[in-house]
């Protein structure tokens, strides 16, 4: 009996979206051809891919992928996400290819127009060096043959911090972490150097928890927050495994509210640098 699909809408809709336009585009295929495979009209499909089609059935979707030629994994991986359930918060698993599993929150990153990271017990992945990224995937027990890989992947997204038209970018991290010497002082110490050049560019904010701070929303967990200009936020928690992107209206809320309260409590920009270059200095005496 074939499965049946709950409609697309909020994160998973928008993903979904995502993937669609992106398929299209590489492609070369415009919105008037490839909507005419179902009959219909460019502005319908548009609709599709900006996440606004609610109706949109599996064997649309379907019916699309084959006008585009999309087969193989990258066709049963936008299949799966036809067939998710709206209103339950989305999942995205993460336990096989990091480059697809990855995509669709890649996709909301690059639009963003402002980005909360609150991340209590790592640097953030924006901010992190490639010596600590490393030592980080040792750590981890990542496969060393696809190390290199990570590496690759995380850096050039870190081109975010680049752009001609920046974002905003907000990064709440905790003083404990930045304390922590992994891959060593000395590593730790560039990494520190590092976070504190990106901190003085005027759309990147760091700031540190301190560990005088008895009790804060972020203890328990990081997550990121993204704001759009014309589309509703997105929360994005990541885990072991997989990362889920909550939709229930109140829970997004109480992210946003975790996210603001963790600012509050955190010191302010210019202390937080001093901070940083404080903690560099320290590890640099001990390596």
């Amino acid at each position: 009996m074939a499965r049946k699909a709950q409609p697309q809408s909020g994160v998973g809709g928008r993903g979904l979206g995502m993937e669609l336009r992106r398929h299209r585009e590489k492609a070369h295929l415009t919105l008037e051809k490839t909507g005419a495979v179902l009959g219909w009209s460019a502005s319908t499909l548009s609709r599709l891919e900006r996440g606004l089609r609610m109706e949109t059935s599996p064997d649309e979707v379907s019916a699309l992928l084959a006008a585009m030629d999309v087969v193989g994994a990258d066709r049963d991986r936008v299949m799966r996400m036809a067939y998710g359930q709206a209103g339950l918060g989305w999942w995205e698993n993460t336990n096989a290819n990091m480059t697809d599993q990855a995509r669709t929150y890649l996709g909301f990153e690059s639009r963003a127009r402002r980005i909360v990271d609150v991340e209590p017990l790592l640097v953030p992945g924006l901010l992190q060096t490639p010596e600590y990224m490393h030592a980080l995937m040792i750590g981890f027990d990542v496969d060393r043959s696809q190390i290199t890989g990570r590496i690759a992947r995380r850096l050039a997204r870190q081109e975010l911090l680049n752009r001609w038209d920046p974002l905003d970018l907000v990064f709440v991290v905790c003083e404990l972490s930045l304390r922590q010497p992994i891959g060593g002082p000395g590593v730790m110490a560039r990494q520190l150097w590092h976070m504190a050049e990106q901190a003085r560019r005027p759309h990147v904010s760091v700031r540190v928890i301190s560990a005088r701070m008895a009790a804060h929303p972020a203890l328990l967990g990081g997550f990121v927050v993204l704001e759009f200009d014309d589309q509703p936020q997105v929360v994005y928690v990541e885990g072991r495994r997989s990362g889920m992107f909550p939709e229930h209206p109140a829970e997004v809320a109480e992210y946003k509210l975790a996210a603001e309260r963790s600012a509050d409590l955190a010191l302010a920009e210019a202390e937080s640098l001093q901070l940083l270059l404080a903690i560099a200095r320290d590890m640099e005496r001990s390596g």
